[in-house]
């Protein structure tokens, strides 16, 4: 069976002001054109469908075009699923109804997670879809006070999972979270490609859960990467949402399910409206010709500045030679400057990203796993009593 293996869309987002909604078609089109070409018999969404729970309503018409594109007109079912940016509930609206026409959504967490079976000349696939949920909504579903962590709400969902799961059939997992099998280590040295664009809250998950899968569907983290081997992997974002994805590859996920359940991998790769650049020089080099006619100055651009000493208005400068441009720093400025943000992105922001900065502010420190959690919890409902008001 034949999977195209995508997640993590963001689709609505801004980055430093700037509205990604219409790189995001640009580049959405590229994606008919992959499904056409590789004819799969499943499309996987592992998450972030959406930038945040209550999306603008261009993004929910983007998304609504591309899903109705994808399954009525090419004919391939999807599976899609809630990361921590979507609003579960409203995922979760009418997917009984859509199933019927192909398109399989995982909203809101059960405790028999929604499995979907697809077949292949080779007899049954089973998808098992396990939408994002924070540890607290997960220890009252199970009613298990024993779930802390999203490593034992994992455990948990997997156990559940395979006491039904027929292993004799291929078997595919879709989950969404950090997952690796170095999870005795912080995140930074877990042998995971992490980027600036990712929320933070989210705990490591022990990969070894997903051991018995054929084949495990992951979004969250932005950069293509396997854990451990090809049957796990993550397939990286839409588009390069931060200039820490500079050089990451983005594209689809081509998963090739053989009859034994072993698995081919490869990436199509995308070729942006817009690609994120970083330039470095004094002011006067980078505003020369020969400097910005060498590349597409229209892309996203950050700016790091050689010059010392102040400077007469380079943001306008810059702005008057560079259309797209998003930070500006300042080599030889004290560190507390260097990672200074030209846009007040602040409205980019999630509520947990926003205490988490404040956190740091206000204690010169990074704030606790316990104390985002808790965090996570109290945003969680707070979101879901604006949503009932």
């Amino acid at each position: 069976m034949k999977i195209i293996h995508t997640g993590d869309w963001h689709i609505g987002k801004q980055v430093n002001g700037f509205h990604m909604t219409e790189d995001q078609a640009f580049v959405m089109e590229q994606v008919f054109d992959i499904i056409k070409e590789e004819k799969p018999e499943a499309f996987v969404i592992a998450g972030d469908l959406y930038d945040r729970s209550v999306p603008p309503i261009e993004a929910v018409e983007l998304l609504n075009r591309a899903l109705d594109r994808i399954v009525r007109d090419l004919n391939t079912p999807v599976l899609a699923l809630a990361g921590n940016h979507d609003g579960n509930e409203r995922l979760e609206f009418a997917s009984e109804l859509l199933s019927g026409s192909g398109l399989h959504m995982g909203g809101t967490l059960k405790k028999r997670c929604k499995k979907v079976v697809l077949k292949d000349e080779h007899g049954p696939v089973n998808f098992y879809l396990i939408p994002y949920a924070p540890p607290a909504v997960i220890r009252e579903l199970f009613e298990d006070a024993s779930i802390k962590t999203h490593d034992d709400a994992m455990r948990k969902i997997i156990a559940s999972i395979t006491e039904e799961m027929n292993e004799q059939e291929r078997n595919v997992a879709i989950a969404h979270g950090y997952i690796t099998y170095r999870n005795d280590k912080p995140k930074e040295e877990c042998g995971l490609e992490l980027s600036e664009s990712e929320i933070g809250g989210i705990d490591l998950i022990n990969a070894a859960y997903f051991d018995r899968f054929n084949y495990t569907a992951l979004g969250h983290l932005h950069g293509p990467q396997k854990v451990g081997s090809d049957k796990i992997r993550y397939s990286g974002s839409l588009l390069k949402y931060s200039f820490s994805e500079v050089n990451q590859r983005k594209g689809l996920t081509i998963v090739e399910l053989k009859e034994d359940g072993s698995v081919n991998v490869r990436l199509r790769e995308f070729k942006p409206r817009r690609d994120f650049r970083v330039i470095k020089g004094n002011i006067e080099e980078l505003l020369k010709e020969e400097v910005y006619s060498s590349f597409n100055r229209e892309d996203y651009i950050k700016v790091i500045l050689t010059d010392e000493g102040e400077l007469l208005d380079p943001v306008a400068k810059i702005k008057g030679t560079y259309p797209y441009f998003m930070e500006l720093q300042r080599e030889h400025r004290a560190e507390r400057e260097k990672g200074t943000r030209i846009a007040v992105n602040f409205k980019d922001k999630t509520r947990l990203e926003l205490f988490d900065d404040f956190y740091k502010d206000m204690k010169g420190t990074e704030c606790s796993l316990e104390a985002k959690m808790l965090m996570e919890e109290m945003i969680d409902e707070a979101e879901k009593g604006e949503d009932r008001a």
